[in-house]
């Protein structure tokens, strides 16, 4: 099991690696194409096409297989990699990401799908936590390594750079990964058999309920005004698509994508609920952390990057020490408990501390968000598989990863539309009276290099919009925290038995 699993582990490593390079330095990639005000497209084009296709990947390992599914998402990856690393433009980048997005979606939620397959429940915790630990330590090195790679040869190289490896993790995955026997009996079809199999309708209404509804999220109150006309097209779409969705699934389809029962059992929808919050606060806090110490400390790429730290090693031990418990005590609502209440005590600490003259012990106090982050995503898989049915795992897991992929594209896309909805109006507040201020408060909206190139009393100034907006943000994170908290409270915990 191990050396199968140290090969998954690679491309779980390797996402996560990405992830942080592009946390780190989607500011300055913004900044070099003069988008600055689009940056988190950057990240919500990759979380947009990762919600879009994870469900699919549930229901399609089930009839094609694990092994095919992994090799495909590894491809797209690779593809998404290489053309993110040739890109001459903001448009062709944020095309890039989308396809690595639909990668990454199958990197990550096919391991947890294996590893469901080959261990019994009790021990998931135990193997979620070795892979928990393996992606820290690519967080880890995401950061410093694409600021490292900013400041020398270039952040292309920090994608290109990725190609070489994936591609050697196909071939080990080739080579010693066998796929578990499947649940349904889809293994004796032909290949025309199980094509025709695949719920087509249901795919393609669930692939635009998610788009539209996400960006609904994204666009809304930042590239479009809430009064658009755009706004009502993208509700009524959304609406249309999810009702021929339901009916779909319910009356029509033989072998449906994912099927509506699983929304209707609480364990499965309290599990995915809690995913969800906690991934709002958590991605909203890791893409303003290297902001926060650019704008108000200067701090290099490598430098903003390696802040989200004290995060990541919170995450370890949570992740880690979560298994240990699960698998001594079969229970798993505590962890649960206790995650949410970890991130409520940092995001009050934080938006109440950081002012922007953050110590090197302050910027410590993300420690228990990342904590909060670790026990989450291993406590509520537990708590999601403890209710259903084994032939459900595959699905249920691809809805819990895109859960958490939903809250993250929210999280990305509330936090950027709250900090920069606040700092516009906060920047044209303090310039008020400053000559010149209309254009200064433009340019400090657009560029990072512009606000650590400014001086005096109104290098002071700029960076006092700046503090507040992130204020708020950490705020909204809080909020996040406590719905998290709330849900983990009505969660009905079953003993699992070793």
């Amino acid at each position: 099991m191990f050396s199968i699993l140290s090969v998954l582990l690679i491309g779980a490593f390797m996402g996560q690696v990405d992830g942080c390079i592009m946390m780190a330095t989607y500011g300055l990639i913004s900044s070099e194409f003069n988008q600055l005000e689009n940056a988190t497209w950057l990240l919500s084009s990759y979380m947009l096409a990762a919600c879009v296709s994870q469900p699919l990947y549930g229901k399609l390992s089930d009839i094609f297989g694990r092994k095919p599914l992994l090799q495909i998402s590894y491809l797209l990856f690779t593809l998404g990699c290489l053309l993110c690393g040739l890109s001459q433009s903001m448009a062709q980048m944020i095309a890039a990401r989308a396809i690595q997005g639909i990668g990454g979606a199958g990197m990550g939620g096919l391991v947890a799908i294996l590893i469901s397959d080959l261990v019994p429940l009790r021990d998931v915790a135990v193997y979620r936590s070795y892979v928990n630990v393996v992606q820290t330590v690519g967080r880890s090195c995401g950061g410093p390594i694409g600021g490292a790679l900013m400041q020398t040869i270039g952040w292309r190289w920090a994608f290109l750079g990725q190609v070489p490896i994936i591609l050697i993790a196909m071939c080990l995955i080739e080579w010693k990964l066998e796929s578990p026997e499947r649940i349904d009996d889809s293994s004796k079809e032909s290949l025309w058999e199980k094509f025709r199999s695949i719920d087509f309708l249901g795919v393609a209404t669930l692939s635009l309920t998610i788009l539209s509804s996400l960006l609904i999220l994204d666009l809304g109150g930042t590239m479009i005004p809430w009064n658009s006309p755009l706004i009502p097209v993208l509700v009524t779409g959304m609406l249309l698509c999810g009702g021929l969705f339901i009916v779909t699934e319910k009356y029509w389809a033989k072998q449906p994508i994912f099927p509506l029962s699983l929304l209707t059992h609480y364990d499965v929808f309290t599990s995915y609920l809690i995913l969800m919050f906690q991934s709002c606060s958590q991605i909203a806090l890791m893409s303003i952390v290297p902001l926060y110490f650019t704008v108000t400390q200067n701090a290099s790429p490598a430098a903003a990057g390696s802040y989200m730290t004290p995060s990541i090693i919170g995450n370890t031990i949570g992740g880690l020490g979560t298994g240990a418990y699960i698998k001594r005590s079969g229970r798993y609502k505590l962890p649960i408990i206790i995650s949410g209440i970890s991130a409520c005590s940092c995001f009050t600490i934080l938006a109440t501390t950081w002012r922007g003259n953050t110590s090197l012990w302050e910027a410590l106090l993300i420690f228990p968000a990342g904590f909060s982050s670790g026990i989450g995503y291993s406590a509520t898989f537990i708590a999601m598989g403890a209710g259903i049915d084994e032939k459900d795992m595959a699905i249920a897991t691809s809805g819990l990863y895109l859960s958490s992929n939903v809250g993250a594209v929210a999280g990305v896309s509330l936090s950027s539309a709250l900090f920069h909805n606040t700092l516009r109006t906060d920047l044209n507040k303090v310039l008020k009276g400053v000559e010149g201020g209309k254009e200064i408060a433009r340019k400090a909206l657009s560029d990072i290099d512009f606000v650590q190139k400014l001086k005096g009393r109104l290098h002071a100034l700029v960076i006092e919009a700046y503090v507040y907006s992130f204020s708020r943000t950490f705020t909204l994170s809080l909020a996040f925290s406590a719905c998290a908290l709330l849900v983990g409270w009505m969660i009905r915990e079953k003993r699992i038995k070793g």
